[in-house]
Parts: C-alpha cells; sequence; structure tokens
C-alpha cells in the first residue's frame, strides 16, 4: 500500500487493514531519527506502542521496532524500516526480519543483543566511507 509520507495518512492506512497481517513493514521516504518523525508518530497515532528505537548494528541502526493492535484484537509486530531495508547487502534489518519470519518475536533486549558483533564490515559501494578519527582518549 503506497501512501503520502503523512503520519495521519499512514496511521489511516494502518487503521484500513484487514485481519490476515502478521507483521507489518513500513517504509518511510525519509530516515527516521527520532520518535517525532513521520513512522513513529503514525505508529502512534494508530494505537501501536514503539519496542525499541534503533539498534547497536550498521547497516540497520535506524529500524524501529514497534507492536500494533489489528482491528481484531490481535497485537502484531511493526518494523520501521531503515534505508538499508533496500540493500541486497546483509544487514541489521535482515537480521530482525528472519526472526519474524522464523516464528520468534524480536525484544528490546534482542535488538541490544544483536550489537555484540553486530557491526558489519565496511561496504565498498559506500558513496560516503567512514573516516578514521583514530584512538579517542
Amino acid at each position: 500500500m503506497l501512501v503520502p509520507h503523512k503520519s495521519k495518512d499512514v496511521a489511516e492506512a494502518m487503521a484500513s487493514m484487514g485481519g490476515d497481517v502478521d507483521l507489518l513493514v513500513l517504509f518511510g521516504a525519509s530516515a527516521m531519527t527520532d520518535r517525532r518523525d513521520v513512522l513513529p508518530m503514525a505508529i502512534e497515532q494508530s494505537g501501536g506502542t514503539i519496542i525499541h528505537f534503533g539498534m547497536p548494528v550498521d547497516p540497520g541502526n535506524l529500524l524501529l521496532l514497534g507492536r500494533w493492535t489489528r482491528p481484531d484484537g490481535r497485537t502484531i509486530p511493526v518494523i520501521g524500516a531503515p534505508g538499508c531495508a533496500r540493500s541486497p547487502k546483509e544487514n541489521g534489518f535482515d537480521w530482525v526480519l528472519q526472526r519474524f519470519m522464523a516464528g520468534l518475536d524480536v525484544t528490546r533486549e534482542d535488538m541490544m543483543r544483536m550489537g555484540h558483533g553486530g557491526l558489519l564490515m565496511e561496504i565498498v559501494q559506500r558513496g560516503q566511507l567512514r573516516a578514521d578519527l583514530g584512538a579517542v582518549e
């Protein structure tokens, strides 16, 4: 479903969804950097909750995890997808999606544990590589 990038429109689209949805993945027009961005606000406006914002994995650090109650009363997970979700390279979004597709839940604690060894190697094709700032004292 494609809707304008406005929290009210996204919330209304969520409310209009049928009862056969088991996982909701939201892609925005821009990166989500805080809870006042369009997608987090839409989740809350539609009656959902934000479970965790961000993850200690890069690419994927701007992922949002939430819960939303469908019109039939069943609560389902919501992923606010970071830009890297569009990439064919493995990233944090893949790790979260794989767990949900296997029927596993993902909690805030699970998200934080992904940080242990969760930083992916530099991607050569990245337009702007990270600068080596040296040791921090």
